[in-house]
């Protein structure tokens, strides 16, 4: 089951839709669970595990709640304890949460680290701005920091292990990690570009960092991932409306294309087996592309939603 989050208000259609993949590539609807903007889920042992930007009368604050695989049962929202949570990893039950306007790190709305420092750009680097979270295999907690420059591990209580940052107003904002040895690579969103970290246990090494060429000098990044079996690196770039493909060697990457993502602010996408799943933004519209030795090929499947923002496969 695939599902895609609409980040809209409920009477516009604002939701989760689960969708079915066919062998083609075509999206065919499953369910949907209406739900008021929606901002990012993850799957856990209790289903969904969905973030909702500000689902509480009177309250900027974000939540989160479960919903089973079936879009039919959901748990109560609980409060975030942050302005726009914007990522989330749920490990052994524990919901482990970033704010990216808040600039902290929550754990079950209980445990809050609130982030200290600023980067260089003028407005966008203002204060901490946590985007992303994930653990990595030695145990920790992985944070991207956009407001700072900052890639910092945490411990289970939130408690800071070490820090590393990319180059002064890049922005970093999501990561993909190695399949087998110990490397991080970060799409940096105000400097478009991949910065590649290695890592052993709770030590963070930045090793290098390559600009992506662009056409659009309001180009900025946004989503990365990296192929099933470790080979493919892959980046999508809004404004340049584009997704770049590159072969991983280590700390190395190599530029094997750049292809149209079928629409208009490429804010998130996933890979499915041979398809890659896009979730364009401003054009309101998922599409799906074919993939062939590891290249996106045609485009398979092209769904109308409205402020696609998610994937979840």
């Amino acid at each position: 089951m695939i599902y895609i989050l609409s980040c809209e208000k409920i009477e516009n259609g604002g939701g989760i839709y689960s969708f079915t993949l066919s062998e083609k590539g075509v999206l065919n609807k499953h369910a949907y669970f209406p739900c008021d903007r929606p901002m990012y889920a993850v799957r856990s042992s209790r289903g969904l595990c969905v973030l909702l930007r500000a689902p509480f009368s009177n309250s900027e604050q974000s939540g989160y709640f479960y919903i089973d695989e079936f879009l039919q049962s959901p748990s109560e929202i609980k409060n975030a304890k942050g302005v726009v949570a914007c990522h989330l990893c749920v490990d052994e039950g524990d919901v482990y949460i970033v704010n990216y306007l808040s600039g902290n790190v929550v754990k079950n709305g209980e445990i809050i680290c609130n982030r200290q420092g600023k980067g260089a750009h003028p407005v966008r680097q203002t204060m901490p701005h946590t985007h992303f979270i994930t653990k990595t295999s030695g145990g920790f907690f992985a944070v991207c920091d956009l407001g700072t420059d900052t890639l910092a591990f945490y411990d289970s209580n939130l408690t800071l292990i070490s820090e590393e940052k990319v180059p002064s107003g890049y922005g970093i904002r999501h990561l993909a990690f190695s399949k087998t040895e110990n490397y991080i690579y970060a799409i940096n969103e105000l400097v478009p570009s991949i910065s590649v970290f290695s890592y052993d246990k709770d030590k963070i090494t930045l090793l290098n960092t390559i600009k992506i060429p662009c056409k659009n000098e309001k180009a900025n990044g946004a989503g990365i991932r990296i192929s099933d079996n470790g080979e493919i690196l892959y980046v999508s770039l809004r404004e340049e409306n584009v997704i770049c493909a590159f072969l991983v060697n280590g700390d190395s990457l190599t530029h094997l294309q750049t292809a149209d993502c079928g629409g208009d602010s490429p804010r998130d996408f996933d890979i499915a087996d041979d398809k890659i799943i896009v979730c364009n933004e401003k054009s309101e519209n998922v599409t799906v592309f074919g993939l062939e030795n590891g290249l996106l090929t045609e485009k398979l499947c092209k769904f109308h939603l409205k402020n696609a923002l998610c994937v979840v496969k």
